[in-house]
């Protein structure tokens, strides 16, 4: 094989690493509407259009509305498949970025269209483990919070103290003694 045949084929190999994106500011995200991203920041405000067509939820970052710098959407009709989203905190949200009245936003579909942004030690979880559930959707395990604060996204607590992410109801805390409340 040619010299620059085998340079090709190694940029051709390594192109998919150098193309991933990494996770952009909620503050940059206008500068990527049209594009595929991760977009990351503090929420600030969730509000619920309950009179509009549609419900939709809107999770503003960095500041509240009509000054955010970025929306998370989530229609009525996709609440079920989303999940319990953070009201508060940083998280990261997936998508393409669109624009709507001169402000990007991004649609979430389904719970692995958002997670919550840091590491264990900034989440406030005892453990970074995750399952599928039955929908094929990436679920944080059932972990203990360590600053006792209800975590960021958790369903419901355990009877054995730590906090479960499922997104349905049945099977939830089932290894850790059962429900004790729904959150």
């Amino acid at each position: 094989m040619s010299l620059f045949k085998r340079a090709l084929l190694f940029g051709f190999l390594l192109c998919p690493f150098f193309s991933l994106s990494q996770n952009i500011p909620a503050s940059d995200a206008s500068k990527h509407v049209g594009e595929q991203q991760t977009v990351c920041g503090k929420v600030t405000e969730v509000h619920t259009a309950t009179t509009a067509r549609g419900m939709p939820t809107f999770i503003d970052f960095d500041k509240s509305y009509p000054n955010e710098s970025f929306t998370a959407v989530v229609w009525q009709s996709d609440k079920a498949t989303v999940g319990a989203v953070p009201h508060d905190g940083s998280l990261c949200v997936k998508g393409t970025i669109t624009e709507y009245r001169g402000r990007p936003e991004i649609v979430l579909h389904t719970r692995s269209d958002w997670s919550i942004s840091g590491t264990k030690a900034q989440s406030g979880l005892s453990n970074d483990k995750h399952y599928t559930n039955a929908d094929g959707q990436s679920v944080h395990s059932p972990a203990r919070s360590t600053d006792g604060a209800v975590p960021a996204g958790a369903t419901a607590q355990c009877a054995d103290g730590t906090y479960s992410f499922s997104t349905h109801r049945q099977g939830t805390c089932s290894h850790h003694g059962g429900v004790a409340k729904w959150l």
